[in-house]
């Protein structure tokens, strides 16, 4: 299949058939983990280990503006519009390449140590109506991931197993099992109010998926 992107770049897809073995490129190691998916931090997993969000869209904002600010200026269907569409859709093509590769590299650490990992069940669609979030969400790629993990996981014989997406993971201590009702987006800490554990959030949450997800497996 040959395909040419917005940027006038070629690319020719080649369909092969090669034994499975040849396919796996991660060892069994018997562990598991859970993970939690942020827009301040990208992955938080169960083990205190912490994936960046890069921003790589809010790196070359300033960039994009202005060129898009020039191809309002410029004639639709001109020989000019055209040459700057395409400086646009290339600076698009080069995050867009970044992210995907930033993904791909968390991805491939994750499996590379674990057998099992657990995440939650996200509403990305549903997450992407909240206009205050829908710009960080569609930065970070939560979509492109789960997708991501979950292929690479089957191609590896390997595990991801989604947690249902309204249980209160970031709500309830991961200790005792309380439930902050009132616990809110902005509070990153809180103590829990009966066995007064202090809690990172996004820490707790992972703790809590991973907690949940081996109940379900064992279920």
């Amino acid at each position: 299949t040959l395909s040419k992107t917005k940027s006038g770049n070629f690319f020719l897809s080649i369909l092969i058939d090669i034994p499975q073995s040849e396919i796996l490129k991660f060892n069994k190691t018997g562990l598991d983990i859970g993970i939690d998916l942020g827009v301040k931090n990208f992955v938080i997993t169960s083990d205190d280990n912490v994936f960046e969000n890069k921003h790589f869209y809010k790196k070359d904002e300033k960039r994009l503006v202005k060129l898009q600010r020039q191809l309002s200026k410029k004639r639709k269907g001109s020989s000019n519009f055209n040459k700057q569409r395409i400086k646009l859709a290339r600076v698009y093509e080069v995050i867009t390449n970044k992210k995907d590769n930033y993904i791909h590299s968390v991805v491939n650490k994750l499996l590379s140590q674990y057998d099992t990992i657990y995440m939650e069940d996200l509403n990305v669609h549903g997450m992407m109506k909240n206009h205050k979030l829908a710009k960080a969400i569609q930065e970070v790629g939560f979509f492109k991931f789960k997708t991501t993990l979950q292929n690479k996981a089957l191609q590896n014989d390997k595990k991801v197993i989604l947690v249902d997406r309204f249980y209160l993971s970031s709500k309830t201590c991961s200790k005792c099992g309380y439930v902050h009702k009132d616990l809110k987006l902005q509070d990153r800490y809180w103590c829990c109010h009966k066995c007064s554990t202090n809690h990172d959030r996004d820490k707790n949450a992972a703790l809590n998926i991973l907690y949940e997800g081996r109940r379900i497996s064992a279920v």
